[in-house]
């Protein structure tokens, strides 16, 4: 749809909206808190936490990584400055661009689950490896190469997955003649580094403000669906025949509720802090890191000869 028509549909939405006294639109598909569920209550507290962790631990990452852009030339051994100027440029872009962007949230899926799951899946790797070293004659335990080369070839792939959707990379192979070996294999984790900061700033941190914001809409909800939920775990128990394995297991239950509940007013504590400075340190964050990259940018456009940016002026 072309500019246009993007703004002549907005005007006419709104006055639909006018029209008809209603309130905007929400964004589709609407999708619906889980606040009710007690699965979701339960895990609640600690996600919370998590989440507000996460922002701050972003953030640091964006800032280090962006304070070392700086050195980025000086880690090159005579390039074709143009060249390097456009993979940087198509670096910075990626990181807001939408193929890259679901990429990475792909791979940040992927990621989660294998953290999650690596003990398991480390667990039948490694035993299908021992079994087949036994039925050689060998007795070699293989479990700690098996586990560190499972790990090892996850983290590779998933960041040939990433590249494969980074324009960056794609200037890199235009140019990886012309570079040289070494130059490119630099030059691939500067892009690497660049477009995962520019998505940090302007996407995930963004992103991580509203999960944040809308978990702690839903506290009062918790609170009563944890209460709900130890209640009906009660009753539950007193309901019918019950055997002595559910009764174990519904107490296990309450038991894991009522640690959520007693850590709910702590974790919305320490989330509210955050949300109250999250505007401001996602507006720093974007700041510096637009501040190291025109930096970058300006060294390498003198290297390459070329006249300073007057935008980056």
């Amino acid at each position: 749809m072309n500019r246009f028509r993007s703004i002549a549909g907005a005007f006419f939405l709104a006055g639909q909206i006018f029209a008809l006294g209603c309130s905007a639109p929400r964004p589709e598909p609407e999708i619906a808190s889980s606040a009710t569920q007690s699965g979701y209550a339960e895990r609640y507290p600690a996600e919370l936490q998590a989440a507000a962790a996460s922002f701050s631990e972003r953030e640091d990452l964006a800032k280090r990584t962006a304070d070392q852009f700086g050195a980025y030339p000086d880690q090159l051994k005579k390039p074709d400055w143009k060249a390097v100027l456009d993979v940087m440029e198509q670096a910075d872009a990626a990181g807001r661009s939408h193929d890259y962007v679901e990429r990475v949230r792909a791979a940040d899926g992927a990621v989660a689950f294998f953290n999650d799951n690596q003990e398991e899946l480390t667990r039948r790797v490694s035993g299908a490896a021992q079994y087949v070293v036994k039925q050689k004659g060998c007795e070699a335990d293989v479990t700690g190469a098996t586990s560190r080369a499972l790990e090892e070839g996850v983290e590779r792939q998933l960041g040939k997955y990433v590249r494969a959707r980074n324009e960056a990379h794609r200037r890199i192979e235009r140019y990886r003649a012309s570079l040289g070996k070494e130059n490119a294999e630099v030059l691939e984790k500067q892009a690497d580094a660049v477009s995962f900061t520019s998505y940090v700033v302007h996407i995930d941190l963004v992103e991580h403000k509203l999960r944040l914001r809308r978990m702690l809409e839903e506290i009062e909800t918790i609170k009563t669906s944890i209460d709900e939920a130890i209640e009906a775990e009660r009753a539950f128990q007193a309901s019918g025949r019950r055997t002595d394995e559910e009764k174990k297991a519904s107490e296990a239950r309450i038991e894991e509720l009522g640690r959520s509940k007693a850590m709910l007013d702590a974790s919305a504590t320490q989330a509210k802090q955050i949300d109250e400075a999250m505007e401001e340190r996602i507006e720093a964050a974007q700041k510096a890191y637009r501040e190291a990259f025109a930096r970058l940018r300006s060294t390498l456009r003198k290297n390459a000869g070329l006249p300073d940016d007057p935008s980056e002026g």
